[in-house]
């Protein structure tokens, strides 16, 4: 049997995208599944008892993260009856506004739901958490690099990874590992619903770290979790991308993105 097999697994944001393909690669190797998500789930529980071969328990509850005292509830409530051995996070929304374009109100919608609701959920169940135990959260590549269009999803992000970096160094010593998922843009519902939106320039900064199938990322997680891996970043373009930041000058990574920009805007 697999790494998975037979582990608990908590996920947010499973009624679709990432979240919903993690369920499904997660059930055939035989994880109990407790899913979370402010949408009705009832549909992906019968999708997913379709595909249940390992008479693996799955449950769902509804979940809003940016509620903290129901996100306290509703993980508490779960762990009642099965308690976690991994939470893999999902929830997020994307923010693809120029900064003078977005209102106030649309800056802290994204904080809200990206950073907040990434806080709820780990406040939530950490009393559930011990040697052994292991978290993963999805950040993006945009935690590291800025992009013309993201000025809040960017922030969201880099708020993320700082707080993941300082949440590792706390709870490594107690047996709690994390693994930090930062990839670069996945087809899925929240990268469609830019479509109209972005700008010319945004859409041409996100080419430069390449577009993955949502299978293959969600297979390069998994294995990281398995590995026990702090950072997982999958797709070959996106791990140039994290390299060049990590050793060449700044104004040289600027140049590129600012070229990126000015040749989307002239098509």
């Amino acid at each position: 049997m697999g790494y998975f097999s037979k582990k608990t697994v908590y996920i947010t944001g499973a009624a679709s995208g990432i979240g919903l393909e993690t369920a499904k690669q997660l059930i055939k190797q035989g994880s109990n599944l407790v899913l979370f998500d402010v949408q009705a789930l009832d549909e992906v529980v019968s999708t997913l008892q379709a595909m249940n071969k390992h008479d693996a328990s799955i449950a769902s509850y509804d979940l809003d993260v940016t509620d903290a005292d129901m996100t306290t509830k509703q993980i508490a409530a779960a762990a009642s009856d099965l308690s976690p051995d991994i939470l893999m996070h999902f929830v997020g929304i994307t923010g693809p506004w120029t900064f003078d374009d977005m209102s106030q109100e649309q800056f802290e919608r994204v904080m809200t739901i990206n950073l907040f609701g990434t806080r709820n959920v780990l406040a939530a169940v950490r009393p559930f958490l011990s040697h052994g135990k292991q978290v993963m959260v999805t950040a993006s590549m945009f935690s590291f690099t800025g992009s013309y269009g993201y000025s809040s999803y960017s922030t969201s992000k880099f708020a993320i990874w700082g707080m993941m970096q300082s949440i590792s160094f706390e709870w490594k010593p107690l047996g709690i590992d994390i693994t930090v998922f930062a990839p670069p843009t996945i087809d899925t519902p929240l990268t469609q619903s830019e479509v109209g939106v972005m700008s010319k320039a945004g859409v041409g900064m996100k080419k430069l770290a390449g577009e993955l199938k949502i299978e293959d990322a969600v297979k390069s997680m998994l294995k990281g979790v398995e590995n026990r891996e702090f950072l997982v970043v999958p797709g070959v373009m996106a791990n140039l991308i994290r390299l060049q930041l990590r050793f060449f000058p700044v104004k040289w990574v600027n140049w590129i993105g600012n070229t990126a920009v000015a040749l989307s805007m002239k098509k």
